[in-house]
C-alpha cells in the first residue's frame, strides 16, 4: 500500500463512519504500532477531571 492508497482508503473510511471515528481509528493504530515497537507514551486522557498523564508500555 502506497501513501496515496492509504489516503483514498481513510477518505472512504471518513465518508463511511466520520471523521470522529476516523481520528479514533488512527490513534488506536499508533498506539498499537509504538506498543509493538516497544516504545513508551505519555497522553492525556480526556474523560478525566483533572489531566493525568498515562503511559503505554
Amino acid at each position: 500500500m502506497n501513501a496515496a492508497d492509504l489516503i483514498a482508503a481513510c477518505l472512504a473510511f471518513e465518508e463511511e463512519r466520520g471523521v470522529n471515528e476516523l481520528l479514533i481509528l488512527l490513534n488506536d493504530t499508533l498506539l498499537a504500532r509504538a506498543q509493538a515497537a516497544g516504545m513508551s507514551i505519555e497522553f492525556l486522557d480526556g474523560e478525566d477531571e483533572e489531566l493525568v498523564f498515562h503511559t503505554v508500555q
